[in-house]
């Protein structure tokens, strides 16, 4: 039995040496996004493309759909067509709204892995194209209970409907997101492309501004605008840490229990 014993012990300190070189490797790989995502020389493109080009594909796909009711139905079914087109107005206004927060989470990561200075630059587009969405929603709304109230039947015609009026209010707004799209997806192809280490590790010339430093002649505006864009970050990025600390110290004490 007391042979045993120190086999026991030495099996004991060599699982406290693995679980803490387990802790280390975590605490390198897991918790610092910087080191983990140009550390080991892997660029995390930034994967939004694919996610604008569908939500612009829809809107042009709804887009057609009205202009085949409006051309292809005839008149009695002017209601179906009617509710048809406004039952798409609301999908997508849905789509649009998740579409949004999934842009604002990629950017968001786009902030914790280093890349200030974009991250700034896109900010933008955060929004864009829910609250264009929205406000066309609201207009058309607004158009179409003005025209129901101050002229009723009588204002729609054969070329002139519901639909018609629904129609022209999505082309347009399809037209401002290829536009508002297709500059986003331009700015974040050449990103990808670029594939730039995060600001912190690209030297004092680029990332001077993102560090809080000014040169001669510089916008105090812009320097106050990136302070507060670091301070936010660090706020984040310490949370991260804290999270993940704690739950790397649960493991290791039920780790320690079990042997």
């Amino acid at each position: 039995m007391a042979s045993l014993l120190p086999n026991r012990a030495g099996s004991a300190s060599g699982a406290q040496y693995m679980d803490e070189a387990f802790v280390d490797s975590r605490i390198m790989t897991d918790v610092e996004p910087i080191l983990a995502s140009s550390g080991d020389g892997n660029f995390k493109k930034l994967q939004t493309i694919p996610v604008f080009s569908i939500h612009l594909c829809v809107s042009v796909i709804i887009s057609f759909v009205g202009i085949g009711l409006a051309v292809s139905w005839p008149e009695e079914k002017r209601g179906e067509a009617y509710f048809i087109m406004t039952s798409l107005r609301v999908a997508f206004w849905l789509v649009t709204f998740l579409f949004d927060h999934l842009i604002r989470k990629r950017h968001n990561d786009l902030r914790m892995n280093g890349y200030h200075d974009f991250h700034r630059s896109m900010v933008m587009h955060n929004g864009i194209a829910l609250n264009v969405v929205s406000a066309w929603n609201t207009l058309l709304l607004l158009v179409q209970a003005l025209l129901h109230h101050y002229y009723g039947n009588v204002m729609w015609n054969t070329w002139f409907t519901p639909v018609t009026c629904i129609v022209s209010f999505q082309l347009s707004e399809t037209f401002i997101l290829m536009t508002t799209h297709g500059c986003y997806m331009v700015k974040v192809y050449k990103f990808n492309k670029n594939a730039n280490a995060p600001d912190a590790l690209m030297g004092t010339d680029s990332s001077a501004g993102s560090l809080g430093l000014m040169q001669p002649g510089g916008n105090v505006a812009e320097l106050l605008e990136k302070q507060a864009d670091l301070i936010a970050y660090l706020k984040d990025h310490n949370q991260t840490l804290n999270q993940k600390l704690h739950h790397m110290q649960l493991h290791t004490r039920v780790t320690h229990l079990g042997h």
